[in-house]
């Protein structure tokens, strides 16, 4: 099946069967990139796209936020202010549902409905804003706006308040010697355009082309996996009906049976292979941001 699949696509792809040096140049650039392996796949989790590596991880973020969280709070607390940060929640994993539902178990209880973590949730009830005096303090971090009518020697119980307040000093030595708070833009959009690259290539909808056959012998009729999971009817009620769960059911199956995530995961891994070689200085400097800043997080709990 693998192998039908990876020559259907080559010749949906159109790029196989000519002569690559009969092609002007600029689509031989365009043409999609080789896949030397499709691994067997049944869901994309704890696995790793290239870009990644030039990403802010979750873990990473989680030890940069954690650092943050104890400035703002030192600094608050030498202009006499028992604060902390509301929490920004965890950081999503580049691989959750990537390609989509592909665990059984969450199909068979919950169809296409997918659960809110518990951080997230707590996210969703609006803070109270801190009080005039504690937000003159707190600031607004680095690189926001100057308030034009703030005299430029603000202090606080004959404390001066640094730029940006809190933040902007928290933000300020985790950042120090070159470090990032934010994913590079760079890579941002590789990630991105990887995964309509793959959408797109020919490879991809051959395997959307066998599961929408498979989906059709179960009884569901979707020509991908996007269709299945958008599908209007799983919106109109808060928990998932027996039609979706059964549709989510068969969707799982027929992913297994065509191994559409090892083929998926298989071309999006060429497509950014090939992106990250052509801007790697770039994303090197950005990985070594990474690194500077997770250097300042780790010396600040040490101090």
């Amino acid at each position: 099946m693998i192998a039908a699949l990876v020559a259907l696509g080559t010749a949906a792809s159109g790029c196989a069967a000519t002569d690559p040096k009969a092609a002007p140049a600029a689509t031989r650039a365009a043409a999609p990139p080789e896949v030397d392996a499709i691994p067997a796949l049944t869901t994309a989790d704890g696995q790793a796209l290239p870009v990644a590596k030039y990403l802010i991880s979750p873990d990473e973020d989680r030890r940069i936020e954690a650092a943050r969280t104890a400035l703002i709070g030192s600094c608050m607390k030498r202009f006499g202010f028992d604060y902390a940060p509301v929490a920004n929640g965890t950081k999503p994993d580049l691989m959750t549902r990537r390609y989509y539902l592909t665990d059984a178990a969450s199909a068979a209880a919950q169809g296409y409905h997918w659960g809110v973590p518990a951080d997230r949730a707590q996210q969703s009830a609006t803070p109270q804003p801190p009080a005039p005096e504690m937000q003159a303090v707190l600031g607004q971090g680095r690189g926001a706006p100057a308030d034009p009518a703030a005299p430029a020697d603000r202090t606080h119980n004959g404390l001066a308040i640094p730029p940006g307040g809190c933040l902007g000093e928290a933000d300020d030595i985790l950042t120090r010697g070159g470090g990032i708070l934010q994913d590079d833009a760079g890579a941002l959009e590789i990630n991105g355009r990887s995964f309509a690259d793959s959408m797109a290539d020919g490879r991809v909808e051959a395997a959307f082309a066998a599961w929408s056959r498979c989906m059709k012998e179960k009884g569901q009729t979707y020509a991908s996996p996007v269709d299945a999971v958008g599908d209007e009817r799983w919106f109109s009620s808060p928990a998932a009906t027996a039609p979706e769960i059964a549709a989510a059911t068969a969707d799982i199956g027929c992913k297994q049976q065509n191994n559409v995530v090892g083929i998926w995961f298989a071309v999006e891994t060429a497509y950014q292979d090939r992106a990250v070689q052509a801007d790697l200085k770039r994303l090197e400097r950005a990985r070594k941001a990474i690194d500077t800043t997770l250097a300042n997080a780790a010396a600040t709990k040490a101090s």
